[in-house]
Protein backbone atom coordinates (compact mmCIF):
# COMPACT_ATOMS: atom_id res chain seq x y z
CA UNK A 1 0.00 0.00 0.00
CA UNK A 2 1.07 3.59 -0.36
CA UNK A 3 -0.10 7.08 0.51
CA UNK A 4 1.15 10.58 -0.18
CA UNK A 5 1.57 12.80 2.88
CA UNK A 6 2.03 16.53 2.32
CA UNK A 7 4.67 17.91 2.84
CA UNK A 8 6.70 14.74 3.44
CA UNK A 9 6.16 12.61 0.35
CA UNK A 10 5.14 9.03 -0.37
CA UNK A 11 4.95 6.39 2.35
CA UNK A 12 4.98 2.79 1.12
CA UNK A 13 4.39 -0.23 3.34
CA UNK A 14 3.51 -3.88 3.20
CA UNK A 15 3.15 -7.04 5.24
CA UNK A 16 6.07 -8.62 3.39
CA UNK A 17 8.81 -7.86 0.89
CA UNK A 18 6.75 -8.76 -2.17
CA UNK A 19 3.76 -6.55 -1.36
CA UNK A 20 6.03 -3.61 -0.51
CA UNK A 21 7.92 -4.04 -3.79
CA UNK A 22 4.69 -4.10 -5.80
CA UNK A 23 3.33 -1.06 -3.93
CA UNK A 24 6.51 0.88 -4.62
CA UNK A 25 6.21 0.19 -8.36
CA UNK A 26 2.54 1.18 -8.27
CA UNK A 27 3.33 4.46 -6.50
CA UNK A 28 5.95 5.35 -9.12
CA UNK A 29 3.69 4.51 -12.06
CA UNK A 30 0.67 6.34 -10.67
CA UNK A 31 2.34 9.38 -9.12
CA UNK A 32 5.73 9.59 -10.82
CA UNK A 33 6.77 12.62 -12.82
CA UNK A 34 8.64 12.32 -16.11
CA UNK A 35 12.25 13.18 -15.29
CA UNK A 36 15.66 12.60 -16.84
CA UNK A 37 18.70 11.09 -15.20
CA UNK A 38 21.95 11.28 -17.14
CA UNK A 39 20.02 11.60 -20.42
CA UNK A 40 17.63 8.74 -19.65
CA UNK A 41 13.86 9.15 -19.27
CA UNK A 42 12.02 7.66 -16.33
CA UNK A 43 9.05 8.18 -14.01
CA UNK A 44 10.22 9.06 -10.53
CA UNK A 45 9.04 10.03 -7.05
CA UNK A 46 11.18 11.62 -4.37
CA UNK A 47 11.87 11.11 -0.66
CA UNK A 48 9.99 7.84 -0.19
CA UNK A 49 9.64 6.33 3.28
CA UNK A 50 9.01 2.57 3.28
CA UNK A 51 8.36 -0.10 5.89
CA UNK A 52 8.29 -3.89 5.53
CA UNK A 53 6.63 -5.71 8.42
CA UNK A 54 7.79 -9.28 7.73
CA UNK A 55 11.22 -10.19 6.36
CA UNK A 56 10.62 -13.92 5.98
CA UNK A 57 12.05 -15.66 2.92
CA UNK A 58 10.97 -17.23 0.66
CA UNK A 59 8.30 -14.66 -0.16
CA UNK A 60 5.23 -15.93 -2.03
CA UNK A 61 4.61 -12.70 -3.98
CA UNK A 62 8.23 -12.48 -5.11
CA UNK A 63 8.08 -16.12 -6.16
CA UNK A 64 4.98 -15.38 -8.23
CA UNK A 65 5.73 -11.96 -9.75
CA UNK A 66 9.42 -11.02 -9.53
CA UNK A 67 12.11 -11.63 -12.12
CA UNK A 68 14.19 -14.31 -10.44
CA UNK A 69 17.32 -13.48 -12.44
CA UNK A 70 17.34 -9.93 -11.05
CA UNK A 71 17.08 -11.14 -7.45
CA UNK A 72 19.77 -13.75 -8.10
CA UNK A 73 22.04 -11.07 -9.58
CA UNK A 74 21.82 -8.92 -6.46
CA UNK A 75 22.35 -11.93 -4.21
CA UNK A 76 25.48 -12.72 -6.20
CA UNK A 77 26.76 -9.13 -6.02
CA UNK A 78 26.17 -9.03 -2.25
CA UNK A 79 27.46 -12.46 -1.23
CA UNK A 80 29.68 -13.89 -4.00
CA UNK A 81 31.12 -11.72 -6.79
CA UNK A 82 33.78 -9.09 -6.17
CA UNK A 83 33.14 -7.00 -9.27
CA UNK A 84 30.08 -4.83 -9.79
CA UNK A 85 28.05 -5.15 -12.99
CA UNK A 86 24.81 -3.55 -14.15
CA UNK A 87 22.01 -5.97 -15.10
CA UNK A 88 19.67 -3.14 -16.14
CA UNK A 89 18.06 -3.61 -19.58
CA UNK A 90 20.22 -0.61 -20.54
CA UNK A 91 23.38 -0.70 -18.41
CA UNK A 92 24.51 2.69 -17.11
CA UNK A 93 28.07 1.80 -16.13
CA UNK A 94 30.84 -0.58 -17.17
CA UNK A 95 31.86 -3.52 -14.97
CA UNK A 96 34.85 -3.04 -12.72
CA UNK A 97 33.88 -1.23 -9.53
CA UNK A 98 33.82 -3.10 -6.22
CA UNK A 99 30.65 -5.08 -5.60
CA UNK A 100 28.72 -4.94 -2.33
CA UNK A 101 30.33 -8.27 -1.45
CA UNK A 102 33.82 -6.86 -1.89
CA UNK A 103 32.99 -3.81 0.19
CA UNK A 104 31.41 -5.86 2.98
CA UNK A 105 34.25 -8.38 3.18
CA UNK A 106 37.18 -5.96 2.82
CA UNK A 107 35.82 -3.71 5.58
CA UNK A 108 34.67 -6.70 7.67
CA UNK A 109 31.28 -5.06 8.05
CA UNK A 110 29.38 -8.15 9.18
CA UNK A 111 32.02 -8.97 11.78
CA UNK A 112 31.94 -5.38 13.01
CA UNK A 113 28.14 -5.26 13.38
CA UNK A 114 28.00 -8.62 15.16
CA UNK A 115 30.85 -7.80 17.55
CA UNK A 116 29.48 -4.33 18.31
CA UNK A 117 25.99 -5.57 19.14
CA UNK A 118 27.34 -8.55 21.06
CA UNK A 119 29.33 -6.15 23.24
CA UNK A 120 26.80 -3.31 23.47
CA UNK A 121 23.37 -4.55 22.33
CA UNK A 122 21.77 -1.10 22.53
CA UNK A 123 24.46 0.50 20.34
CA UNK A 124 23.42 2.90 17.58
CA UNK A 125 26.77 2.42 15.82
CA UNK A 126 26.02 -0.95 14.18
CA UNK A 127 25.96 0.54 10.68
CA UNK A 128 27.21 -0.73 7.33
CA UNK A 129 28.22 2.10 4.97
CA UNK A 130 28.88 1.05 1.38
CA UNK A 131 30.35 4.20 -0.21
CA UNK A 132 34.16 4.43 -0.10
CA UNK A 133 36.49 7.39 -0.66
CA UNK A 134 37.78 6.18 -4.03
CA UNK A 135 34.23 6.20 -5.47
CA UNK A 136 34.27 10.00 -5.54
CA UNK A 137 37.40 10.24 -7.71
CA UNK A 138 36.12 7.56 -10.11
CA UNK A 139 32.85 9.47 -10.60
CA UNK A 140 34.62 12.75 -11.32
CA UNK A 141 37.00 11.02 -13.74
CA UNK A 142 34.23 9.34 -15.79
CA UNK A 143 30.96 11.20 -15.08
CA UNK A 144 28.87 9.28 -17.64
CA UNK A 145 30.34 5.84 -16.97
CA UNK A 146 30.60 5.75 -13.21
CA UNK A 147 29.36 3.76 -10.24
CA UNK A 148 28.26 4.80 -6.75
CA UNK A 149 26.36 2.31 -4.58
CA UNK A 150 22.63 3.00 -4.75
CA UNK A 151 22.27 1.36 -1.36
CA UNK A 152 24.27 3.60 0.97
CA UNK A 153 23.75 2.40 4.56
CA UNK A 154 22.15 -0.32 6.67
CA UNK A 155 21.71 0.09 10.43
CA UNK A 156 20.98 -2.87 12.69
CA UNK A 157 19.10 -1.75 15.80
CA UNK A 158 18.46 -4.02 18.78
CA UNK A 159 15.73 -3.03 21.21
CA UNK A 160 15.19 -4.95 24.45
CA UNK A 161 11.52 -5.83 25.01
CA UNK A 162 10.95 -7.64 28.34
CA UNK A 163 11.95 -11.24 27.51
CA UNK A 164 13.53 -10.73 24.07
CA UNK A 165 15.43 -8.45 21.70
CA UNK A 166 13.75 -7.00 18.61
CA UNK A 167 16.06 -6.46 15.64
CA UNK A 168 14.98 -3.59 13.40
CA UNK A 169 16.64 -2.64 10.13
CA UNK A 170 16.92 1.02 9.10
CA UNK A 171 18.35 1.71 5.67
CA UNK A 172 18.88 4.36 3.00
CA UNK A 173 18.95 4.23 -0.79
CA UNK A 174 20.17 7.30 -2.67
CA UNK A 175 18.40 5.84 -5.73
CA UNK A 176 16.38 2.72 -6.46
CA UNK A 177 15.09 1.12 -9.64
CA UNK A 178 11.64 0.18 -8.35
CA UNK A 179 10.77 -2.32 -11.10
CA UNK A 180 14.06 -4.06 -11.89
CA UNK A 181 16.05 -3.94 -8.68
CA UNK A 182 14.17 -2.98 -5.51
CA UNK A 183 12.91 -6.54 -4.97
CA UNK A 184 16.49 -7.80 -4.92
CA UNK A 185 17.65 -4.90 -2.77
CA UNK A 186 15.04 -5.74 -0.14
CA UNK A 187 15.88 -9.46 -0.29
CA UNK A 188 19.64 -9.05 0.21
CA UNK A 189 19.06 -6.61 3.09
CA UNK A 190 16.83 -9.20 4.76
CA UNK A 191 19.51 -11.85 4.15
CA UNK A 192 22.17 -9.68 5.78
CA UNK A 193 19.85 -9.16 8.73
CA UNK A 194 19.31 -12.90 9.03
CA UNK A 195 23.08 -13.47 9.20
CA UNK A 196 23.39 -10.87 11.96
CA UNK A 197 20.45 -12.36 13.85
CA UNK A 198 21.87 -15.90 13.72
CA UNK A 199 25.27 -14.83 15.06
CA UNK A 200 23.85 -12.60 17.78
CA UNK A 201 21.64 -15.46 18.94
CA UNK A 202 24.82 -17.33 19.85
CA UNK A 203 26.14 -14.57 22.12
CA UNK A 204 23.17 -12.78 23.67
CA UNK A 205 21.18 -14.23 26.53
CA UNK A 206 17.72 -13.25 25.27
CA UNK A 207 16.09 -14.58 22.09
CA UNK A 208 16.03 -12.28 19.04
CA UNK A 209 12.98 -11.61 16.90
CA UNK A 210 12.81 -9.54 13.74
CA UNK A 211 10.95 -6.27 13.95
CA UNK A 212 10.65 -4.46 10.64
CA UNK A 213 12.72 -2.95 7.86
CA UNK A 214 12.30 0.80 7.52
CA UNK A 215 14.04 3.07 5.09
CA UNK A 216 14.24 6.23 3.04
CA UNK A 217 14.64 6.26 -0.74
CA UNK A 218 15.82 9.58 -2.15
CA UNK A 219 14.67 8.78 -5.70
CA UNK A 220 12.51 5.79 -6.73
CA UNK A 221 11.98 5.33 -10.44
CA UNK A 222 10.93 3.15 -13.36
CA UNK A 223 12.88 3.62 -16.59
CA UNK A 224 11.18 4.31 -19.92
CA UNK A 225 12.30 0.94 -21.33
CA UNK A 226 10.36 -0.80 -18.53
CA UNK A 227 7.10 1.20 -18.56
CA UNK A 228 5.10 -1.44 -20.42
CA UNK A 229 6.39 -4.42 -18.44
CA UNK A 230 5.91 -2.62 -15.11
CA UNK A 231 2.36 -1.57 -16.00
CA UNK A 232 1.47 -5.10 -17.10
CA UNK A 233 2.85 -6.47 -13.83
CA UNK A 234 0.82 -4.07 -11.68
CA UNK A 235 -2.34 -4.63 -13.71
CA UNK A 236 -1.96 -8.39 -13.29
CA UNK A 237 -1.21 -8.14 -9.56
CA UNK A 238 -4.13 -5.73 -9.02
CA UNK A 239 -6.54 -8.23 -10.57
CA UNK A 240 -5.19 -11.20 -8.63
CA UNK A 241 -4.47 -9.79 -5.16
CA UNK A 242 -6.54 -8.41 -2.32
CA UNK A 243 -6.49 -4.65 -1.82
CA UNK A 244 -4.66 -5.18 1.49
CA UNK A 245 -1.76 -6.82 -0.36
CA UNK A 246 -1.18 -3.98 -2.82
Amino acid sequence: MYKYYEPFGHHVWGKDIGSTWLSLIKAVLEHGEITYDERRQRKSIQNVVFQIENLDLPDKLLDKYAQKKNIEALIDLTFESNQMRDFDVRPSFSPGAKSYHARITEARMLEYVIKRLSTIPESKKAVMSFIEWHDYKAILDTPYDDYLPCHTTVQFRLLEKSDKYVLNIITHFRSIDAYQKSCGDFVVTAMLAEKVKIELSKTLKLPIKFGSMMGVITDAHVYEECYTDAEQLINKATLELKESEL
